[in-house]
């Protein structure tokens, strides 16, 4: 079908179970999942912290002329997230929406023949009407987006799907990953006594109490170079909740303990982590190793800290799969800040650490 009689909407819930077909049988063979496992999941996901109140949708590339028909050309979701937003000038961050675009499927007999291209640079339009009004953009998100957010498995494809001629798509970043093979590494033989291990609940209090940090974090940021714009996405438990989710369904896979821990911290001092942090490191090996994992993935470990990975095992490299890129649209119609000027701040500091079981790798 010629590109210009599709549209993209919305899906309905038979055109949402078309997608998750498809999605499973892509992104479940990469997990080394089956079809029928791959979509008896979907309810656990549809009812996660990180789904609740309408914040995750699915979309779908279809006829124009059959907007209901369940031949879905191309599908992807999209979750909802609170942003702050400090720009240029101003002296306390905003808050307003973002977007995380995630499990974008082709279906098999429409692949390589540019639906994926054209799917893609119309969600631009869905997700910020404000900026890219287009007739073959029938519904649109709840709440406009002033950034979205994906991570590409397919390189710089992304920053080909763009809204409008002379515009860029999504904005590859700097992808870094610390790895410890666990053969390797400098595991402790017993927990410090100074250190307190985290249930899942406990995890979450503890993200939603550092949450009051993060506007302070983004003014240091600016105080460092007040010429740019910054983002970060609060709060950050219901993305943690996400990847926590993710780890146990893979661990319910093998052997692992039923009781392991999600986090800890240090009693009275605000060092902490969600499976990544400075002065935790030892703790996490661990709990790996107990879990019976192989290796510890860290994702974008800042460069101070990078000598203290290398002590302790990790080497860090570029990421290959799995790129961060995100879109800048503004709250306005007319905005005119340059991508170049835009920090994602914060990014990856607390869910986007992953524990490796086999082979799997780079779940996002």
């Amino acid at each position: 079908m010629s590109l210009e009689h599709l549209i993209i909407k919305q899906a309905t819930d038979a055109q949402a179970h078309e997608a998750l077909l498809h999605e499973a049988g892509f992104w479940g063979a990469r997990f080394e999942i089956n079809v029928n496992d791959y979509v008896k999941l979907a309810p656990i996901f549809e009812h996660g912290a990180f789904a609740r109140d309408g914040r995750l949708t699915h979309w779908v590339l279809v006829p124009e002329g059959d907007p209901d028909s369940v031949e879905v050309y191309a599908s992807c979701q999209v979750f909802t997230r609170d942003i702050l937003t400090l720009q240029r000038g101003e002296i306390s961050p905003s808050t307003s929406f973002g977007h995380l675009i995630t499990s974008v499927v082709v279906a098999p007999e429409h692949r390589g023949k540019g639906y994926g291209k054209r799917f893609m640079s119309l969600m631009h339009s869905a997700l910020a009407l404000h900026r890219y009004p287009n007739p073959k953009v029938t519904t649109f998100v709840d709440r406009a987006s002033t950034v979205t957010v994906l991570y590409s498995a397919v390189g710089d494809y992304y920053s080909r799907c763009v809204p409008s001629i002379g515009e860029p798509g999504w904005t590859l970043q700097k992808s870094f990953v610390t790895t410890w093979p666990l053969s390797r590494a400098q595991i402790p033989s017993a927990t410090s006594s100074h250190v307190q291990l985290l249930s899942e609940s406990d995890v979450t209090r503890t993200l939603d109490s550092d949450d009051s940090n993060i506007p302070t974090d983004l003014i240091d940021l600016q105080n460092r170079d007040p010429t740019k714009t910054y983002f970060a996405f609060v709060p950050t438990a219901p993305l943690n909740a996400y990847a926590t989710l993710i780890g146990k369904l893979l661990l319910d896979r093998g052997d692992s303990p039923s009781n392991l821990s999600w986090g800890a911290k240090v009693p009275d001092k605000c060092d902490f982590m969600a499976w990544s942090f400075f002065g935790l490191q030892n703790l996490q090996l661990v709990v790996a190793r107990d879990a019976k994992c192989e290796s510890v993935e860290i994702w974008n470990v800042p460069e101070q800290l990078r000598k203290i990975a290398r002590a302790t095992g990790g080497e860090t490299t570029e990421r290959v799969d799995d790129l961060s890129a995100f879109k800048w649209y503004g709250q306005e119609c007319d905005s005119k800040v340059d991508v170049a000027d835009v920090v994602w701040a914060l990014k990856e500091r607390y869910s986007w650490c992953q524990v490796n079981i086999c082979a799997i790798q780079g779940i996002y």
